[in-house]
């Protein structure tokens, strides 16, 4: 029998409630969002754990000496924009905490139903070969999972 990792039972009224969060947090933060396509990402030069304090000194420069500022500068918008990237940052990060223990839980509920359900199968599977019609029937439906059987698994193994 394989280790028993979680057990739970999350309430639909929980669920309900969760959903409903999440979809405040996405309408509230929709307006402010920004959205590109995979290319953009891509070619955007990014801002890096060791662009903040630079970033940081320049927004604060441009305060103090704002006679550098160059024309194609927009000092107030990059001030914005580097205030609103902080802002997130802490948001993002707890939103990506949460991210992870759903991914978590999801594998570990998915592993262990899934293995349950092996076992049942493996079950009706003898249960079918010695003779049980109903345990046939059974094994009929539940082998379409596997449609090459044994022949599939040992192609796994051996890479093909």
């Amino acid at each position: 029998m394989s280790k028993d990792q979680i057990s739970v039972e999350i309430p639909q009224e929980i669920i309900t409630q969760i959903s409903t969060k999440f979809q405040e947090i996405k309408d509230l933060l929709t307006p402010y969002m920004g959205v590109m396509t995979v290319k953009e990402r891509k070619s955007l030069p990014k801002m890096s754990d060791k662009s903040v304090a630079f970033v940081n000194k320049v927004v604060e420069y441009t305060v103090a000496n704002p006679k550098f500022i160059p024309s194609m500068m927009d000092a107030e918008e990059c001030k914005k924009d580097y205030t609103a990237n902080q802002t997130l940052l802490p948001l993002h990060a707890l939103s990506q905490q949460i991210g992870e223990m759903m991914k978590d839980t999801i594998m570990l509920t998915g592993h262990e139903a899934y293995v349950q359900a092996l076992y049942y199968y493996g079950s009706i599977k003898l249960a079918a070969r010695s003779g049980d019609a109903e345990a046939k029937t059974i094994a009929e439906d539940l082998s379409k999972r596997f449609p090459r059987g044994k022949a599939s698994l040992e192609n796994k193994t051996k890479g093909i």
